[in-house]
């Protein structure tokens, strides 16, 4: 029998990475004591940042209208973008896109703040409303509507840092 002879791949596209080849790297990023380094110190940075959200907004008192394990979740998986965005500064990937998700994922954290305690009260977000030409009556329907929908949003913005996460692990 004759061999098959094997197409050659088109030059344009890249291999698809898998599920697998991303849990592998997630694997080595994280066995890596430098990295490790790296979850642990921007954990507590970004847990102290959520607190101070809440406590100033609470004058002065942490006060949580989310279950805690949404907190805890959504600092983990900010603290990992960061140290797999790290990581790729490291591996040669390219920088904007390591500062990218190394952003992304303070941005979130900071979002996540604002509606867990539900701070639409804070006076740099009312200002900011303001400046986009909102009403008193709107900004007052902005908190309604974060008050009421805070576990979705919450949910949501840990499944954007998971998507993130597994995005930047395929280009690792």
């Amino acid at each position: 029998m004759a061999k098959m002879a094997k197409k050659p791949k088109p030059a344009g596209k890249k291999p698809k990475r898998s599920v697998t080849y991303r849990l592998k790297k997630l694997k080595t990023v994280l066995t890596r004591p430098t990295y490790l380094a790296v979850l642990a110190i921007t954990a507590i940075i970004y847990y102290y940042i959520f607190y101070y959200i809440i406590t100033s907004s609470n004058y002065g008192l942490f006060l949580l209208t989310i279950p805690v394990y949404l907190l805890y979740a959504l600092v983990i998986t900010s603290a990992l973008l960061f140290t797999v965005a790290i990581s790729s500064i490291h591996g040669h990937v390219k920088y904007a896109r390591a500062i990218s998700g190394s952003v992304s994922g303070s941005i979130i954290v900071l979002a996540g703040g604002t509606v867990a305690s539900c701070a639409c009260t804070i006076p740099v977000f009312v200002s900011l409303l303001y400046i986009f030409g909102a009403s008193v009556a709107d900004v007052t329907l902005v908190n309604f509507y974060i008050s009421t929908y805070q576990l979705y949003i919450m949910a949501a913005l840990i499944i954007v840092n998971v998507a993130l996460t597994y995005n930047y692990l395929g280009k690792l």
